[in-house]
């Protein structure tokens, strides 16, 4: 996409530090035809409360840019929330997040925005429109493909949750926190008369406050799930105690157990049988895994085999390792360097040089 001086942007808004300090980078940058959204997905939580909403219309009423409300709970439920009470039913640790930003956010939100705006006349059909978040991310590009890469506060790198964007959509996306450090956020936001004090972080599953077994329970069907007390077992399968239902637990945990001995940890869960098996720490560990479902940003013939690093879970740290991706191109085995706590359902990112080259989600033993 080629930018211009009067090329929109939307921002997708939630009235945080982060995303309400973006509208200033953006301006600083030279953006001048700014549209901010944010998105209900779920009634009755924080992330989508009227408090929430009502926070970053004033934002915006104050920087002069409009401000639209999307609901999207529908399509939310239907791909967000579905797949992971389907996942945690199977015993997997899916994450959502990761499945919002391919599914809803950068996507069905963007085009949902994109719909409002020709229906009220700010924008024309087929018209070129760009999309910001406030996530810490940057764009580079290498060997003409455009990549996600890390963002220059380290801790705060997001790339990790936007390694499943769909490539096509990269040319359109801007992140104005990629260079930016945390830290130092907070004292520029004060400096130009911005109190973000009593705005939480955002946390990693919006739709839920509270034990997400107990969510689980709640919403899965009856057809899909029964949460009942089960075994739990050692990797030999001797018999250690109870749990309260296997949807509760899920691989590396330690704490909840309540057995005596500990700790344990848990190694895996048997969705089948409704088993919860746990094991001393050096049982947990696992240097080859399989995932699914990839998604590449470099190109990817069959049999290719990469040497990289892999972060196995968000915040986690870099394993160096070989993936080799089958004939399929969909899935890939993974080899690394050390063993590692591996948790089906969660994702494997794959980096070179802070550019994340591509992943897929961690597949069951």
């Amino acid at each position: 996409m080629q930018r211009t001086k009067d090329s929109k942007i939307i921002l997708a808004l939630s009235g945080g530090i982060d995303s309400g300090m973006a509208i200033r980078k953006l301006k600083e940058d030279g953006w001048n035809n700014i549209i901010a959204a944010n998105h209900v997905v779920y009634d009755g939580v924080k992330s989508s409360s009227q408090e929430v909403l009502e926070r970053a219309a004033a934002l915006c009423r104050n920087e002069g840019i409009p401000f639209y409300i999307i609901d999207a709970q529908k399509a939310f439920a239907g791909c967000v929330i579905d797949n992971f009470i389907e996942s945690y039913a199977g015993g997997e640790t899916p994450n959502p997040c990761v499945i919002c930003n391919e599914n809803i956010k950068f996507t069905w939100f963007y085009d949902a925005v994109v719909k409002r705006l020709i229906e009220d006349g700010k924008a024309s059909e087929g018209e070129e429109i760009f999309f910001a978040t406030g996530h810490y991310v940057r764009l580079s590009e290498k060997d003409g493909n455009l990549l996600p890469k890390r963002a220059a506060d380290r801790i705060k790198d997001q790339s990790y949750m936007l390694y499943r964007l769909p490539k096509e959509i990269l040319k359109r996306c801007v992140f104005p926190m990629g260079g930016i450090i945390k830290k130092e956020l907070a004292s520029e936001a004060s400096a130009l008369g911005y109190s973000f004090d009593s705005v939480k972080e955002s946390q990693d599953i919006c739709f839920i406050e509270g034990e997400y077994g107990d969510f689980i329970r709640e919403n899965a069907p009856p057809s899909l799930l029964k949460v009942t007390p089960g075994r739990i077992v050692d990797t030999a399968g001797n018999y250690l105690g109870r749990h309260k239902g296997y949807v509760y637990y899920t691989v590396g945990q330690r704490k909840g157990l309540s057995l005596s001995d500990g700790p344990w940890y848990v190694i895996s869960v048997d969705s089948s049988t409704n088993t919860v098996v746990v094991g001393r720490e050096d049982e947990q560990g696992r240097g080859e895994f399989y995932i699914e479902k990839t998604n590449w940003f470099i190109p990817v013939p069959e049999s290719l085999r990469i040497s990289c690093g892999a972060v196995i879970r968000y915040n986690s740290s870099e394993t160096p390792c070989e993936v080799e991706v089958l004939p399929d191109s969909a899935r890939a085995k993974v080899l690394l360097s050390e063993d590692k706590v591996i948790t089906p359902g969660q994702s494997a990112v794959f980096y070179k040089d802070d550019l994340v080259l591509g992943g897929g989600i961690i597949c069951r033993y």
